[in-house]
Order: C-alpha cells, then structure tokens, then sequence
C-alpha cells in the first residue's frame, strides 16, 4: 500500500522540493499552502502522515495539529518548526504532534523520521487487521451446525459473552469447548486484551502454583528470577482454565480465593496482588461426581458454575457430520494445495453413522488423514479412501457393495 503523505507549506520551492523526495522514496505527495487547503485535501483524501510548517499565512502548526485531530486523530503529524523553537515544538508534542523536524531540513533526519512513524503505523494497522480476523474467525456465524440443542449453547455463550460472569464449559474430549471459550472472550468487550490460556491437566502439580500465581526470586529451589504467573499476566483480558476437574483440591483452595477475593498472592510473596480478570473453565469430566467424592470442591464448584454451557457429542448431532466435513475440506484444500470438491454418498453415510468416541477432533484428524493419502489429482472422496476403522464399522442393516468410481 503506497502511504498519502500531505505537506502543509507556503514556501512554494520548499513545497516542491519536500514532495520530490517524497515520491522518489515511493510516497504519494499531495501539497497544501494554508490551512483551509489542507482541511480540504483532508476531506477529499486518505491521509496518513501530515508534514506541517508551523507558520502559515491563516493558522499556525497547533491550530492544524487541533482541528485535523479532531477530524481524524488517526492522522499522524509532524511539525517543521524555524531552529531553536523548542517551547513551539513542545506545544506540539503536548497537542498531539507525533515528531517535529527543524528548518533548514535535514533530508536524512526527514527520511528517518517518516520511515519510523510509518513503520510504527503499519505494525498498528497490521495488528488490527489480525484482530478484525481473528474476532471475525470466532464470531457465532463461522460454527458449523443446526442440531437445536448446539445451536441454543452458540446463543447462550454469545449472550455470557456480553456480561463479566464467569463461564463453565462443559463436554467431551473434542467436542470445541476451547472454541467456545474463544468465541466468548473475541466477542466481549475485553477482545482486545491479553487472553491467557492454561490446560490445568498438562502442568505438574509442584509447578501449577506458580504457574498460575507467579514467584519471587529465591522463592524456592530453581527459582532464579521473579516471574510472572497466568492470572497477572490476563489481568484486564480473560484466562481460559481448562480441564479444571484435573487440579487438586489444594490447588482448587486458592483459586477459589483467587475468585473471590480478585486478588492473587505469588510464590514467596505476602503483599496480594489485585487483578480483573474474566474466568472460563472447561471440563470433560462429570463435577457433581467429582464434589460427591470429594474430588471436586463443592463451593468451588458453585463459584465457577454461574454460567454453564454443555456441548452435545457428536454423535447426539449427526445432522450437522455434512456441516463439517464441508468445512473441514476447504480448510485442507488450502492448506495441502488439494481440490477435493465433494464427498460420496456412500463416504457420507459411513462417516455419519460411524459414532465418533473422539468428536469433533476425531472427525478434523479423519478428514486430514485421507485427503494426505489420497491421489492428488482426486477431486472427491469415496469409501475406499476412509481409514480402516471408519469402512470396518458395522453399520446395522446396511449392505455396501462396490462404490463407483
């Protein structure tokens, strides 16, 4: 993208001179000798970098730096100031001006300047660009399915996102309680803050504490440096806590705590730590077992369950197996450089009717493995593709002969 770079200057041959060097670095140069002109040039164009004299026949650099902040604050401003005008340049710097360069220009000094301002606005644009994809990724529209019973948990988890509540997600290995999870923070309004996630079930019992919570150096044997744990590290986004069910009951103590309190004590530390947190739990296991055997602790339990969103497996919505499978195939047609279009009659039936113990994940991993092995030049994919355990799966009443090709 070639950037709109606006100079704002009377000096007609210092004008012309500005923009020569501009265009020759690859810059679009537009030119303005007053004020109203550039208010004008704002209005008709996409700017994104104003190179602004501070004196001008109707304004000076502030009232510029003023009004087209107000218009759009988006536009980044430098001011050309006369040498040894430091109270004007600080003025500017206070108003909104993102750099000032002396007079006589210095050209490396102006190519320096420009080229830094305009990286940092091309990281910002990109980030925000990755947000747009990332938040249009996980909206409510981009989830497979039409079962009614998926379809109301989609609704239920778009409304808890809208509210501070903490969420509990429940469900079976691989039926998308982390995309739950993810659709719930990237619709809230805390989208755009650090969203930390922790699979409780992976981290060793003598580290989760400080894994969570942090440590001081010296806080025990190995901790050689202050560190940071989950919870700060989310503090104004959101934590995601999966497999909750797995964490001891000691641990399962302070982060009750940790709820109730909005406060977080690290390893080694006895000044407690306030932090805002939003808080998603998922589990696979059943929790009201798990407080009956005293595995699970109950006021723990009530404490995380204010929202609850249950996931159906996939075998309890087979109507939405064509949903994905379609989903699954653009997906590794892009990422294997395949052209598969269509799936059997045959293929279909078998996948719809096989009872996925594995869901979803188990469904995405099939749909990978055959289209890896099958023939590149193929564009469909027949039973005789599938893996062993999908066509060896006796379906009730069914008589497959041969499938065409």
């Amino acid at each position: 993208m070639k950037y709109n770079v606006l100079i704002i200057e009377d000096e007609k041959n210092q004008a012309e001179l500005i923009s020569k060097i501009l265009s020759k670095k690859g810059f679009n140069a537009l030119a303005a000798a007053s004020k109203k002109a550039a208010l004008e040039a704002v209005s008709k164009n996409r700017i994104d970098l104003i190179l602004c004299d501070y004196k001008l026949p109707d304004a000076t650099g502030l009232d510029v730096i003023k009004e087209i902040g107000g218009i759009n604050p988006e536009i980044t401003i430098i001011v050309m100031t006369a040498f040894g005008d430091v109270d004007i340049a600080v003025s500017c710097l206070k108003n909104g001006a993102a750099d000032f360069l002396t007079k006589p220009l210095d050209l490396e000094e102006l190519d320096r300047v420009i080229f830094k301002l305009l990286r940092n606005k091309m990281l910002v644009e990109e980030v925000n660009q990755l947000r747009r994809d990332v938040q249009s990724a996980y909206s409510a529209q981009n989830i497979c399915g039409t079962n009614p019973k998926f379809m109301n948990e989609v609704q239920k988890a778009v409304k808890a996102s809208q509210t501070a509540s903490s969420v509990l997600i429940r469900g079976e290995s691989g039926t998308g309680k982390e995309v739950f999870a993810n659709l719930i923070h990237y619709n809230s309004d805390r989208k755009n803050m650090a969203y930390i996630k922790v699979n409780c079930s992976a981290i060793p019992e003598d580290l989760i504490e400080s894994e969570l919570f942090g440590h001081l150096k010296g806080s025990f044997t190995g901790a050689y440096s202050e560190k940071i744990g989950k919870f700060e590290a989310a503090d104004g986004g959101t934590l995601f806590l999966d497999e909750i069910g797995e964490m001891s009951m000691g641990m399962q103590a302070k982060v009750l705590r940790a709820i109730q309190e909005r406060e977080i004590e690290p390893v080694g530390s006895l000044k407690p730590k306030k932090i805002n947190v939003r808080l998603i739990f998922a589990t696979n296991i059943d929790l009201e077992t798990a407080v009956k055997n005293q595995k699970f602790r109950e006021d723990l339990y009530y404490r995380i369950n204010a929202i609850t969103i249950s996931l159906p497996p996939l075998r309890e919505r087979k109507e939405d197996i064509a949903l994905l499978l379609k989903y699954f195939i653009n997906k590794f047609n892009i990422s294997l450089g395949r052209a598969v279009k269509e799936i059997s009659s045959d293929a279909l039936d078998r996948l719809i009717k096989y009872p996925w113990p594995g869901n979803i994940r188990e469904l995405q991993n099939i749909v990978e493995n055959t289209m890896v092995l099958m023939n590149p030049e193929d564009d469909a994919i027949y039973s005789r593709n599938l893996p062993e355990k999908i066509t060896s799966h006796k379906i009730p009443g069914a008589h497959h002969g041969p499938e065409g090709i």
